[in-house]
């Protein structure tokens, strides 16, 4: 086998549900056609905004536009316009407010962005594989004098606040910074959580609307979560040259089922998985001698791909270009 790349993601879905991993990361199954307006898409246009002011110093409300106007070539239908236009002014209520909050607070007054969409890949110790991680951006703290990760979300709430230390995305950035530091940098102590509400920040609507955290990692923490990480990822190898030795021998159904229900079996959280998870329907299928291989290539619904594309799937280029050409005009 050869060397892969495994992300906090992967290894989250593999203790979340081994099923899942399956059929998204070994398999490669996902969703063929995306929705034009979704929390998900809210959030992906927010989020590159934010790459494009922090990074290249891009007047984030313009990209905003840029990213809404792309959209709507994408979606032309009248109902989806509507819905874009809907969102469009979700987003820039949330990104104008944002912007004021910083100026008026000084969160970023001590911050120099040091990179932005980075994506490091770090190698793990006696395996084949290495921990990858694209952070949105890498900083320096000039009052602490640390490195760290700036993340951003928006969100509904702050309940990733309340629970950092439930959370391995976090403790896995600094993970993956501490492997990566070169010799003489700032010493790497966790990150900073960055959180934009999905509010229109009405009369109504109640505040704050915005939270930033620190999130520390001690060496003793970092130590302990790179313990867990190797473990996780000796599972995953361990599945990934099971199938592949199926696989080889010609991907009879009724071998792979024998093992996917023993070494990727479900884990079945009723009011989770009717939300969360797009193979709700298929699941079953992969336990009653189902084809179910076929129902997902027939249903249309679902196209194989790399589970990584993601990483080079950015709103930047775009954006910058774009802009660039309208200061030119």
């Amino acid at each position: 086998m050869n060397r892969i790349a495994i992300s906090n993601s992967e290894i989250s879905l593999w203790r979340r549900c081994r099923r899942k991993w399956y059929i998204r990361y070994y398999l490669g199954m996902k969703l063929a056609e995306e929705a034009p307006t979704s929390a998900s898409q809210l959030g992906i246009r927010v989020h590159a905004s934010m790459e494009a002011a922090y990074g290249y110093g891009t007047d984030p409300l313009e990209a905003l536009v840029l990213i809404y106007e792309d959209a709507g070539r994408r979606w032309p239908e009248p109902e989806q316009l509507l819905a874009l236009n809907e969102e469009r002014e979700m987003a820039m209520i949330m990104t104008e407010g944002y912007w004021e909050w910083v100026a008026a607070t000084g969160k970023d007054a001590a911050l120099q962005v040091i990179a932005t969409e980075r994506d490091i890949r770090v190698p793990l110790d006696g395996l084949d594989a290495d921990l990858r991680a694209r952070l949105d951006q890498v900083v320096y703290d000039g009052e602490s004098g640390l490195a760290g990760f700036l993340d951003h979300k928006t969100a509904a709430n702050f309940d990733k606040h309340e629970h950092m230390d439930l959370d391995s995305q976090f403790p896995t950035y600094g993970v993956v910074q501490a492997i990566a530091r070169p010799a003489g940098a700032p010493q790497v102590y966790g990150g900073w959580i960055n959180t934009l509400r999905r509010v229109k920040r009405t009369a109504r609507s109640r505040p704050p609307y915005y939270r930033r955290d620190h999130f520390p990692c001690t060496p003793e923490k970092l130590t302990a979560e790179l313990r867990h990480i190797r473990g996780t990822v000796i599972e995953i190898l361990g599945a990934r040259r099971g199938f592949d030795a199926i696989m080889a021998r010609g991907n009879v159904l009724q071998e792979v089922d024998a093992a996917q229900q023993v070494v990727t079996y479900p884990n079945r959280i009723s009011r989770l998985c009717s939300w969360d998870c797009p193979y709700e329907q298929v699941c079953p299928m992969m336990d009653d001698g189902s084809d179910w291989t076929g129902a997902l290539v027939r249903s249309g619904r679902w196209v194989q791909g790399d589970p990584y594309s993601y990483y080079s799937d950015s709103l930047l280029p775009l954006i910058l270009t774009r802009y660039c050409q309208g200061r030119r005009r």
